[in-house]
């Protein structure tokens, strides 16, 4: 198994890392027997290619009494092998019981992720059988191609990527080199629980599906695989439409409505998807895309639905979708100032003002500040470039059509005292008497 691994782990290297480049290979250790081979066949890997550093990151949810026992049997068997390991403890809320397997998987991926440096590769023990359990959970919540990917071997993941170097071996293949390199690991008592869905496919229809087709994991996999490939070609198509489609305002990413009618539906569903999951979003159910389309985009003129969703509301505005948090932005209780740097955060970690293409210097010979709205004199005027006559900041902003929950996030630029442009609205025209240098200048929101 172990040259079977290597070449498979080579392989999977060879799409990352640069032969030059000496990345760390942290491994997810639980302690079950899938982590312990996984770094069994590390160490022995890295024997033969020094230039890899290994080390082991446990996480403990604190969910079973077990669990302070099983991070110390992971700091002994590290120790045995001489690789350095991490622990760490995350505190889950437990709410329902069918939530707490997600709720683990989350914290303890960002607690890796967390800890992880630019270059870092994470590697985890899924196996084949995890595979066939992961597509029969899509299919039990009718996926379509995208859930029927289930588990890749390599994705991006925080400033580095996730592999899986295990994914084209079984379950047994991984027992049997563990009892035969006389390895311990220890066995979570919650895989026994057929309440949860995993456990229930893998104790109880799992063994049928492999009594009579011994070869099911293998086949699965090799879906996985083809639903892999197939999406990327959906995901290409979606790219090259959203391009068409999309419009950005005042750092938002929209959709045009009317480009959208001239797609067929399953063309304008895929790029729906697409659009929500390139912004951050999950994918939204069938129900969720018939919503968003018959309801809110083809809403009658006048009315203003929305979809909601988790953390965000799906809105309609002049003819383009918008994707709106429910959360409200953070306003600073006054303007914030620039002093040179290349992104200045006007709103914590949600919104900034990219400076980098702007000489710093500029931040010594002038006062150069950045306002909301509600930092302004209500009398303020402002008189646009091409414009023969100024209009207050309340009409500009009902000109320019910026949608009504956007207009207390403008960012107004000012120097030494005048405003000179409404950032990814309008720029003023400048002064006849004053000389003052020209800020390109665009929004970063996150």
């Amino acid at each position: 198994m172990q040259s079977e691994f290597n070449q498979a782990l080579l392989n999977l290297l060879a799409e990352l890392v640069e032969s030059s480049a000496q990345p760390r290979l942290v491994v997810a250790l639980s302690g079950g027997v899938d982590s312990v081979v996984l770094l069994r066949l590390l160490v022995q890997f890295q024997r033969d290619y020094p230039h890899y550093q290994v080390l082991a990151h446990n996480v403990n949810h604190g969910l079973s009494p077990h669990a302070e026992q099983w991070a110390d049997f992971c700091e002994v068997y590290c120790a045995s092998l001489n690789v350095k390991l991490l622990r760490s403890i995350v505190n889950i809320q437990k709410t329902s019981r069918n939530s707490l397997e997600a709720l683990a998987r989350e914290a303890r991926y960002q607690c890796f992720s967390q800890h992880l440096q630019a270059d870092d590769i994470l590697l985890t023990g899924h196996h084949q059988d995890d595979q066939l359990e992961t597509l029969l959970l899509a299919l039990k919540r009718g996926s379509g191609s995208t859930g029927l990917q289930g588990i890749r071997a390599i994705q991006p993941f925080h400033n580095g990527h996730l592999v899986r170097p295990l994914l084209n071996f079984s379950r047994k293949q991984i027992i049997d080199y563990a009892e035969t390199a006389g390895l311990k690991w220890v066995e979570d008592e919650s895989n026994q629980d057929t309440d949860f869905d995993r456990n229930f496919i893998r104790h109880q229809i799992t063994p049928l599906l492999t009594e009579r087709w011994p070869a099911i994991a293998s086949s699965a996999s090799r879906t996985a695989r083809l639903c892999q490939e197939q999406q990327g070609l959906v995901d290409e198509v979606a790219a090259q439409d959203l391009q068409q489609s999309m419009c950005v305002r005042l750092g938002t990413q929209t959709l045009s409505i009317a480009a959208l009618v001239d797609l067929s539906q399953a063309r304008r569903n895929n790029l729906l998807r697409y659009w929500l999951k390139f912004n951050g979003l999950d994918y939204p159910s069938s129900k969720q895309l018939t919503v968003l389309w018959q309801e809110v985009a083809l809403a009658e003129q006048g009315k203003q639905p929305c979809l909601q969703l988790a953390s965000n509301t799906i809105q309609r505005y002049q003819g383009e979708l918008y994707i709106v948090p429910v959360k409200p932005l953070i306003i600073p209780d006054s303007p914030v100032t620039w002093s040179g740097e290349p992104l200045l955060w006007v709103s914590p970690d949600k919104l900034a003002v990219d400076f980098s293409m702007v000489d710093a210097a500029l931040a010594k010979q002038h006062t150069i500040s950045c306002c909301f709205r509600q930092h302004l004199d209500p009398k303020l005027t402002c008189l646009v470039e091409g414009r023969s006559k100024s209009r207050s900041i309340k009409k500009l902003l009902q000109e320019s059509k910026v949608p009504t929950w956007q207009r207390e996030q403008v960012v107004f630029i000012f120097i030494d005292g005048q405003l000179v442009q409404a950032l990814g609205v309008w720029h003023c025209q400048p002064s006849p008497t004053r000389q003052l240098p020209k800020l390109n200048l665009s929004l970063r929101s996150i």
